[in-house]
């Protein structure tokens, strides 16, 4: 997934269609719509990944790699900047490392990214399952984030979601590679 200024959404687009990027027509939740074809329970298998994923699918652009440079099938998904809540232009030097005009943000910015995007999305579902395991089992669990992690975050209900879900002020999660790690030393 790349972000892009909502500004330069077009611009981006265009510049990988003429890079020989293919339109991936279908929603990101699936495979080529033909899979689903087959039989009546594929075919509604594939409604429910549609509606799914409908909100992202609707302010996504979403591509194929040139198909001489992948030997599997790789996506790109383009998201402007103000569904991903990451000000490309206004993100701190210390929230991320740059590569000529690429920014790679730091695990902070990305879990308040995936916290912000997730409780804006008007319904729950598959996508919302993904954030919200980027967000609370990979991000804060796996890299071991603080639970202040979002203290900066100006967003109240961001943060108040994130508190909650990682029980900040209660008992807090059982990290499980923190418990595991802890029973191994003698």
């Amino acid at each position: 997934m790349l972000v892009v200024e909502d500004v330069d959404f077009d611009d981006a687009a265009q510049q990988l269609r003429s890079a020989g990027f293919q339109d991936w027509a279908w929603s990101y939740g699936s495979l080529e719509p033909s899979f689903y074809q087959q039989d009546r329970l594929k075919e509604n298998i594939y409604r429910r990944i549609v509606k799914n994923f409908a909100n992202l699918d609707r302010i996504s652009a979403r591509f194929l790699f040139p198909p001489q440079q992948q030997k599997a099938t790789a996506k790109v998904v383009l998201l402007p900047s103000s569904y991903a809540h990451v000000r490309v232009s206004s993100v701190p030097n210390d929230a991320s490392s740059r590569h000529g005009n690429i920014i790679y943000p730091n695990a902070a910015l990305l879990a308040q990214s995936f916290v912000q995007t997730l409780i804006r999305e008007p319904a729950a579902g598959m996508w919302t399952s993904c954030l919200r395991m980027w967000a609370i089992s990979y991000v804060y669990g796996e890299l071991m984030l603080g639970d202040d992690v979002l203290d900066a975050c100006d967003d109240e209900e961001a943060k108040r979601w994130f508190n909650e879900r990682i029980r900040r002020f209660g008992e807090g999660i059982d990290r499980v590679t923190c418990t595991k790690r802890a029973r191994n030393i003698p």
